[in-house]
């Protein structure tokens, strides 16, 4: 699975503008092949700073994303309600196998590591 985290920081004046915008845009990319999660959120105690958190299956999937016509579309217009740089980081995990029943025995995590 990719995750994507982007957070931007909106002008006020047109913050109501910005997220019909992005709310058109979680609608659009739902219906995408290989989106599994495509969400805006509001900060709070910053309300003009949205963070985007979408998922993926595959980098592909994404790929296949960004050569959308609604992203584009968005990113034309996405400029007009920035207050500042867009801040996007990508992320890869690796589903981790489920048991296929419940059972006594308690499963050994992989070993983490903290970056």
């Amino acid at each position: 699975m990719i995750m994507v985290q982007s957070t931007f920081h909106l002008v006020s004046e047109s913050k109501s503008e910005a997220l019909n915008l992005m709310k058109d845009m979680s609608r659009l990319c739902r219906q995408e092949h290989g989106c599994q999660n495509y969400e805006y959120f509001e900060g709070l105690t910053d309300t003009n700073q949205i963070v985007l958190l979408q998922e993926w299956e595959n980098a592909d999937c994404l790929q296949a994303h960004y050569q959308t016509s609604h992203m584009e579309e968005f990113l034309g217009k996405l400029g007009n309600y920035l207050e500042s740089e867009v801040i996007t980081r990508s992320y890869a995990s690796q589903d981790e196998p489920r048991a296929a029943s419940a059972s006594s025995e308690y499963l050994a995590k992989p070993e983490q590591t903290i970056h």
